[in-house]
């Protein structure tokens, strides 16, 4: 999560490393998503409207399947790539604080973004390792941009189950002769775990003597043994700013913890970190002079502080993560508060942190839809647990604030409404037809039609659907309407796994097996490609208008 200006203060003492055959490296998997967003946003066309600032979560796949194939074509060893499977409880302030940040950044797109009064649309990004590699700067307009909610997911799932060797030549670089034998490169190294990523982070760099390719500064603060090191990521670039595909360089900034200590003259890098907790506006010098005094050591409040940074290293629980069908991590952080309620549930309380969804800020949080479906997922993991819990406080916006909307349970009607989801599905095929990610699309607006007061018109449907406008300029229905779609599709995502992990007879577990992965699920550039047939949309469209007689 970070100690704020420790980056700032320790980075001018980094040392210098080209990435290479001597390199060996752990992935801070939710640190790599959000540095390949933050370096394929600088590659935007700056004509393009709202609807299309963020890279998609396809874009920042591809972008970090470029990113591991570099590595590995410059022999640099990946030992894991880790993904956060939980927070523990005393994370929980600063979850919620990164909600209302992203909460806020909404509220001021809102407020300050044009709206152009013709849409462009823009070209896919061809995610070349030049965007990866090489640095560009932000324009200002772009910098409050609350991030894509689901693009860590979605990253996660590609990691294990889109990228084969064949989906990697044909989507990624026709030349994989650099990769290994293995069908899916990365999906044994791809893991999720029942904790912080950066715990296991620690533990492999420790281990072998790895540096964490990361972001966070914390990881600075945590037992890297004598030589792990932290590489960070936002100063690993292409040195002459350009790429060069035939003599590829890679450079970046490495702290190894012990080795500066010794530098700097302090007994342990952590020492600094505790004093900046303290105060942060210390200047270098004095956190530096406070660091090896020693009050610091004999203080209470340093051993609460160390406390964090301690490794709870039970393999019991990695080994049972193994064993778990695969997880969304809002999904896994559900699990584990079953699983081991004292590290991950407080109060008698289970929580789920659904993210901010790019919306309309003004209109009712997106989502409000799927909740029922969402309900039934937890309801069904609540039985299998045989638990007690009657309700589930889910994180969401309600107007300009975030809230805790308290989910009831009802394990009684867990069959009446799996009943009532698979006729639906009967219902939806019946009319729209069953054919791949455009029945799903339909499914969701179906939804939409039955529990909203307002929805768009025929031809304005038709339009959407065809262009991803309701009109001919952008307006922030488009984007609420988008994040309604996004709302059911993901809610229908975590039933189905919620319905794997929980294993209830009489279920049918196959029932949503059909769905798409989330990068495709979420693209707006997939929903307009699946309705190419304008005769076709003209007539599912007409059908859902008749359904609800609108």
């Amino acid at each position: 999560m970070g100690i704020p200006y420790l980056t700032k203060h320790l980075l001018p003492h980094a040392e210098t490393v080209f990435l290479g055959g001597d390199v060996e490296v752990v992935i801070d998997g939710p640190s790599l998503v959000y540095h390949i967003h933050r370096r394929l946003l600088g590659w935007m066309d700056p004509n393009c409207d709202i609807l299309d600032y963020q890279p998609s979560c396809d874009e920042i796949s591809r972008g970090v399947g470029n990113f591991l194939l570099e590595l590995t074509r410059l022999r640099v060893k990946i030992h894991k790539i880790c993904f956060d499977g939980a927070l523990p409880i005393p994370k929980r302030k600063v979850r919620l604080a990164r909600i209302e940040k992203s909460r806020h950044r909404l509220t001021l797109a809102r407020r300050n973004l044009p709206l152009p009064a013709t849409s462009r649309y823009r070209d896919v990004l061809s995610t070349e390792p030049g965007q990866v590699w090489c640095h560009r700067g932000l324009p200002r307009g772009r910098r409050g941009l609350a991030e894509n909610p689901f693009m860590v997911s979605a990253v996660c799932e590609d990691l294990q189950h889109r990228w084969s060797r064949d989906a990697i030549q044909k989507e990624i670089n026709p030349d994989i002769t650099c990769l290994g034998e293995s069908e899916y490169p990365w999906a044994d190294i791809t893991v999720m775990m029942p904790g912080e990523a950066d715990v296991e982070c620690a533990r492999v760099s420790k281990l072998t003597g790895c540096a964490v390719l990361t972001d966070d500064s914390d990881l600075l603060l945590h037992d890297l043994g004598s030589s792990g090191a932290v590489l960070f990521l936002d100063s690993v670039h292409s040195p002459t700013r350009v790429w060069d595909p035939i003599e590829p360089q890679i450079q970046g900034l490495i702290i190894c913890p012990q080795d500066l200590s010794r530098r700097l003259g302090i007994t342990d890098i952590r020492r600094f970190g505790f004093e900046l907790t303290k105060d942060p506006h210390l200047r270098f010098a004095d956190a530096i002079r406070r660091s090896k005094t020693d009050s610091t050591e004999t203080s209470s409040g340093y051993y609460d502080f160390l406390r964090e940074y301690q490794h709870s290293n039970d393999q019991g629980l990695s080994c049972r993560a193994k064993q778990l069908p695969p997880m969304d991590p809002r999904v896994s952080e559900l699990y584990w508060q079953y699983a081991v309620p004292n590290t991950y549930c407080s109060d008698d309380s289970l929580h789920v942190y659904l993210g901010i969804l790019n919306e309309d800020p003004g209109r009712r949080c997106a989502w409000e839809q799927g909740r029922a479906y969402r309900r039934l997922g937890y309801s069904a993991l609540n039985l299998s647990f045989k638990s007690q819990f009657k309700t589930i406080s889910e994180f969401v916006r309600r107007g300009g604030r975030i809230v805790a909307d308290q989910i009831e349970l009802d394990e009684t009607s867990i069959a009446s409404d799996m009943d009532l989801l698979r006729q639906r599905l009967k219902q939806v095929r019946e009319i729209f037809g069953s054919g791949g990610e455009s029945f799903w699309f339909f499914f969701a607006l179906y939804e939409i039609y039955e529990t909203s007061n307002t929805v768009p018109s025929g031809e304005q449907l038709e339009s959407f659907l065809s262009s991803g406008y309701l009109k001919g300029g952008t307006d922030w229905a488009d984007i609420h309407l988008l994040a309604q779609i996004q709302a059911i599709l993901y809610s229908l995502r975590m039933l189905q796994q919620l319905l794997h992990v929980a294993a209830l007879k009489d279920c049918n577990l196959s029932l949503l097996d059909e769905l798409p992965p989330l990068h495709i699920m979420m693209s707006r550039q997939r929903l307009v490609q699946s309705f190419g047939n304008t005769e076709v949309l003209r007539h599912m469209v007409s059908q859902l208008l008749i359904a609800y007689n609108t």
